[in-house]
């Protein structure tokens, strides 16, 4: 088997303002956790640098994409006003959803984390809990701390890709404090914590798996990556 090419988004730093004029307004990066990730699997990592309008011209040159995690998409996006959402973006998630819609007519194998995910159930047309703390009943405590990701107990669904892959329950390492608000059509759910958030997605079609927790940061990334290489590539030459 070749190995197969992952292109990876980067997430998106504002740059100083007096560096602007200069630099231009954004600043290109990858935390180590990702590459540590990929480092952990037989594959070529290319991260992919945002910005060209000719996403189909980048996604031929991959096997598969990994839509990373990041901060909060805009509201309006998917149609809502501001109801906790912090410091929005709007041109990365413009740009990545972009790059998935072409994806997936391209029928590329996806994998979306965290902030992933929610840009795939977004594309999809579906809207997001911009709050969990305040709009889900008996939260559990998705967020804790950048350096200190909470972990809590997911559920993975049989008959599954991820429950041919995972243990049916586990802790993994959770940062995040929206989710998705439905499953989008051609979905189904994968995976759920006990207060009733959707924690990871699967496309009927088995090319994409998205979850809302931070694989790249606990035991849960190199499993599933490498049993998504396997599932995906094992028949390749």
């Amino acid at each position: 088997m070749k190995k197969p090419v992952i292109g990876t988004t980067l997430n998106w730093y504002k740059n100083d303002e007096s560096k602007v004029s200069s630099y231009g307004k954004w600043l290109f990066g990858l935390n180590q956790s990702y590459a540590e990730l990929l480092n952990k699997a037989d594959v070529i990592p290319m991260g992919i640098i945002p910005g060209s309008d000719d996403v189909r011209s980048i996604l031929e040159k991959v096997d598969m994409i990994l839509l990373t995690g990041g901060g909060d998409p805009d509201p309006e996006l998917y149609g809502q006003s501001n109801n906790g959402s912090i410091d929005c973006r709007r041109e990365r998630p413009l740009w990545e959803m972009e790059l998935y819609r072409n994806a997936r007519e391209m029928k590329i194998p996806v994998l979306g984390v965290c902030l992933g995910m929610q840009l795939i159930a977004v594309a999809e047309g579906e809207q997001l809990i911009q709050n969990i703390p305040t709009q889900v009943e008996y939260p559990v405590d998705h967020c804790g701390k950048a350096d200190d990701p909470r972990k809590h107990t997911v559920e993975i669904m049989n008959g599954t890709i991820l429950g041919e892959i995972l243990c049916s329950k586990m802790e993994v390492s959770s940062f995040h404090h929206q989710a998705i608000d439905g499953i989008p059509e051609g979905f189904h759910p994968a995976a759920k914590s006990s207060d009733g958030v959707i924690e990871a997605i699967e496309s009927d079609d088995g090319l994409v798996i998205a979850v809302q927790w931070h694989p790249e940061r606990d035991f849960t990334g190199p499993v599933i990556l490498n049993g998504l290489i396997a599932r995906f590539f094992r028949d390749e030459e």
